[in-house]
């Protein structure tokens, strides 16, 4: 059974008709259940309103992909796939005129949690994502107004204590890699 993230029934009740769940249509492996739960993240993080830091930069990611599958190194072990696509928009810009790093660590925060609660949820896990305890980020080539960028997640471990995934942020228009970066996650204390 899936375990509704925290607020989100809230969330729902205030914007009846703004949430429709899709998960039944996302490409992937992943179970419909794990596929569902993180919909439900990626409503949390992008239909807060004003209420949260960073939901406009997280508004339009779409799920394009969910996916369990064998590790590429060690074929007996899972890692959790999720993908995203998102178009720059002006408000995720520097004085530049390129997609600010901040939003980059945003998206990085943001898309490699679903990956995490992913592999979590289909491992028998809560999947609940943890608290960033580090996040390492690489700028590779900057994004500009329009450009759509395709955001690949992948686990790289799952444990009882800490959790961590990895990022790459690809440029579908110009073709290039835009950053990449590695999260890793705690469990929270029960004493906060």
């Amino acid at each position: 059974s899936i375990i509704m993230p925290l607020g989100l029934q809230e969330r729902k009740e205030r914007a009846v008709g703004e949430f429709i769940p899709r998960f039944h249509d996302i490409p992937g492996n992943a179970p419909l259940e794990t596929k569902e739960l993180v919909e439900q993240w990626l409503n949390v993080f992008s239909n807060r309103g004003a209420e949260g830091f960073g939901t406009r930069s997280a508004q339009p990611l779409e799920l394009v992909e969910i996916s369990i599958l064998p590790m590429a190194n060690e074929p007996q072990r899972q890692e959790a796939r999720v993908v995203l696509e998102l178009t720059v928009s002006e408000d995720m810009l520097n004085g530049g005129g390129k997609m600010h790093g901040a939003c980059i660590v945003l998206l990085a925060d943001i898309c490699t949690s679903f990956t995490m609660a992913a592999m979590s949820h289909a491992s028998g896990g809560s999947g609940t994502p943890g608290v960033s305890q580090s996040i390492n980020t690489i700028y590779h080539a900057p994004a500009s107004l329009g450009d759509k960028l395709r955001l690949i997640n992948t686990s790289t471990s799952i444990g009882k204590r800490t959790t961590s995934a990895r990022i790459e942020i690809w440029d579908v228009t110009h073709h290039r890699l835009v950053a990449s970066a590695t999260q890793v996650q705690m469990t929270p204390s029960s004493k906060l």
